[in-house]
């Protein structure tokens, strides 16, 4: 508390200092350092003497005298600094040598990196594809999303409906160019890939550069962009002949190209029908050069979240998940053999890291998502920011130059559907592949129809496998009898083999019919170790592991559920909910009773759906008083900020034109509700300008 004194005071000296000299361009009055001290201060009387954060900072103001008053400074008197910082969006205009800083600084606090020699590989028509794997800086909040937050928590219960609508973002990076201390904003590393084709002697040099051993991952991003020979009529960075790809999840990586694009022949895929047969152009009429695989953010490569890293970023908040006497920190070791003081502080410091990490899980949704994409996109239409005589940057001198296209699959559609809400200009091109979000629904109504959709997949199951009715039936019992014996069967992973998580493998009812149906029967048929036997077989626990990946994608059980969560309202395990009021009004849904029946009624299985018993041991990595906690605060968050805008969409679609869109709608989708979608398609309605293709030769 000494040294946080000295250095308080310290700082408020330079304040003074720096006032008299007038030296205003070198010194913030809100400064970081000086933010830290005041919190170190309050955390260690909160700690220490149980001061609350407004006493804490009474008791530093008044220790201070008269002819100090005409100092204070924002931050710790919750008023507007008095020497405002000069890159602050209300200070005079910057000049161009600042602008020019500035613009530099963009580029190093992008940090685009490709971080392997790129790989070449054989695909259809004899042609070869190049793929480099790149990573970026993208800030943890982007500045207009923290200006919707700080806006969202200002708002009342009452707030009215164009209170709360989606402000379109003009620019992604506006505000680092204007604005010293957006600098100061976290980062984390967003992972994607392009791939392109080598179509020429000119590509085949630039690939053989590019693998260039000696090359650091900062040095082969900038040559990337160098390739000798390019014009402006073949621009190795053009955003309107790149198509953006965002996968369906929430929670899970994008496939690796070579593996999951399916180049083989120029009608095997959407990818190949876009890169080598020519039948997908862009609004200009060009053909596409690459196509960009996004790891969304917190998932694959992209600084991923898992449970060891959120032990790592908010270890207070698994405290009580320390079993092992010794182990780790002992809590409130002060207050000796104290147990309720002890107690009172681990639960105190526990609240504090929920609240930070409920908030830090709050920025890893579709709102985020689209942002991020414009940030790369930005870094790859600008990669070297620069500012010309008259003070404008590369981007303010070429204009828009939106995604030529973008495709998404599953919940990379509702991501898009947020893109045309949020950004002002959107891809060029929009591609919904079984994913037109049910906007307009409340999360409850949109289980209450899964629960449905999912009956009618687990007939359509047994009717193909009528062997698999008793099979069924003699696992759930077999899984109840141990559950009740206080004998759990116990997976590889750790967790615990109950029958409802057994009925999780549900989840891959809304695939093929002839994959994902097989596929399932395989799982069944392993369960025991024989015929004549009801013995559990070790390779039917491996294959449950291998099936249910939730331990390895935290966010899909963390944040499924919000991606309903359009604005106000809590989620509050709308699926689980859902499901007891059915069981309540039908007993077919409850697997407890169909498993005894004696007859062909089948036990149902689950489908994509999160439970709150999932970190109750089910899942070893979604388990304990930690992960517990912080699933079921967020289940209880309420203030989501908005995902769509109708106006604006419509805006985009419709009114202003600046894109097109075309969406694939499956009639029988287990996932997404056919007729919640073709709702938002009608004449009115926030997709009208989308073009409709209803099959049911393909699934979801």
């Amino acid at each position: 508390l000494h040294w946080a004194m000295v250095s308080y005071h310290r700082h408020r000296a330079l304040i003074a200092l720096f006032s008299l000299t007038n030296r205003s361009s070198a010194f913030s009055a809100t400064s970081t350092s000086a933010v830290r001290i005041n919190n170190l201060a309050r955390h260690y009387l909160f700690i220490r003497g149980g001061a609350t954060t407004s006493s804490t900072t009474s008791s530093i103001h008044n220790s201070n005298t008269n002819e100090e008053e005409e100092l204070r400074t924002g931050w710790l008197h919750n008023t507007e600094p008095k020497y405002a910082s000069p890159t602050s969006s209300s200070s005079a205009p910057l000049s161009l040598a600042m602008k020019r800083l500035m613009a530099d600084k963009m580029q190093k606090y992008r940090n685009h990196r490709i971080i392997t020699p790129p790989a070449a590989h054989p695909c259809g028509d004899a042609n070869r594809i190049m793929v480099t794997e790149h990573k970026i800086s993208i800030p943890l909040t982007h500045p207009d999303l923290q200006a919707a937050i700080m806006n969202n928590e200002q708002l009342s219960s009452t707030a009215s409906e164009e209170q709360r609508r989606i402000a379109p973002v003009e620019r992604i990076d506006g505000a680092f160019l204007t604005n010293n201390e957006a600098f100061d904003e976290p980062t984390i590393d967003v992972y994607f890939t392009i791939t392109e084709l080598l179509s020429n002697a000119q590509d085949e040099a630039h690939f053989h550069a590019l693998q260039n051993p000696n090359l650091s991952p900062s040095q082969r991003a900038a040559l990337y962009f160098q390739k000798e020979g390019s014009n402006d009529e073949d621009s190795s960075v053009d955003p309107s002949r790149m198509m953006l790809y965002l996968q369906g999840g929430p929670g899970f990586g994008c496939a690796s190209p070579v593996s999951g694009l399916s180049l083989a022949s120029s009608s095997s895929s959407w990818a190949a029908a876009v890169l080598l047969g020519g039948k997908v152009s862009n609004s200009d009429g060009k053909s596409f050069q690459r196509i960009v695989l996004m790891d969304q953010r917190g998932t694959g490569r992209s600084s991923a979240i898992c449970k060891q890293q959120l032990v790592k970023m908010f270890p207070d908040l698994f405290l009580l998940d320390k079993k092992k006497e010794g182990e780790g920190e002992i809590v409130g070791e002060e207050f000796g053999g104290d147990s309720d003081a002890r107690m009172m502080l681990l639960q105190a410091r526990q609240q504090k890291a929920l609240k930070e990490a409920t908030d830090y899980l709050s920025l890893f949704r579709a709102d985020s998502i689209v942002r991020d994409a414009e940030w790369i996109r930005e870094s790859l239409a600008n990669p070297f920011p620069s500012v010309n005589d008259d003070g404008n940057d590369d981007a303010a001198v070429n204009g828009p130059q939106p995604w030529g296209g973008a495709l998404g699959q599953s919940f990379g559609g509702f991501c898009l559907m947020t893109y045309l809400s949020s950004i002002q200009n959107p891809p060029e091109l929009v591609y919904f592949t079984g994913g037109i979000a049910p906007m307009n629904t409340p999360v409850r109504e949109v289980y209450d129809r899964l629960w449905l959709r999912v009956r009618e997949r687990s007939w359509k199951y047994y009717e193909q496998y009528p062997g698999d009715v008793a099979t069924v039936k003699k696992i759930v019992r077999k899984l109840l009898a141990h559950e009740n014996s206080a004998d759990p069967i116990i997976l590889p992973s750790g967790g615990i083999l109950t029958a409802r998580r057994f009925l999780q493998v549900g989840l891959a009812l809304g695939g093929s019919p002839g994959t994902s149906f097989a596929n399932m029967h395989s799982v069944i048929n392993s369960a025991f170790v024989d015929e004549d036997s009801d013995e559990i077989s070790n390779a039917f626990l491996k294959r449950i592991d291998y099936e249910q990946s939730f331990d390895d994608a935290p966010l899909y059980f963390l944040l499924h559920e919000s991606i309903y969560a359009d604005g106000e309202g809590a989620t509050q395990w709308a699926a689980n909910q859902s499901y007891e009021s059915h069981v309540e009004a039908n007993s077919e849904f409850d697997y407890r009773v169909t498993s005894e029946e004696d007859n062909s009624n089948p036990t149902l299985f689950f489908g994509e759906m999160v439970f709150p018993f999932m970190a109750h041991g089910d899942f070893s990595e979604l388990s304990n008083s930690g992960m517990r906690t912080l699933s079921e605060a967020l289940a209880e968050k309420s203030d989501w900020l908005p995902l769509f805008d109708e106006t604006n969409m419509r805006t985009a679609l419709v009114h202003k034109k600046k894109s097109r869109a075309a969406a694939a709608c499956y009639y029988d989708d287990m996932y997404v509700d056919f007729e919640c979608a073709m709702k938002l398609v009608q004449r009115g309605c926030p997709l009208e300008g989308v073009k409709v293709y209803v099959t049911n030769e393909y699934q979801h």
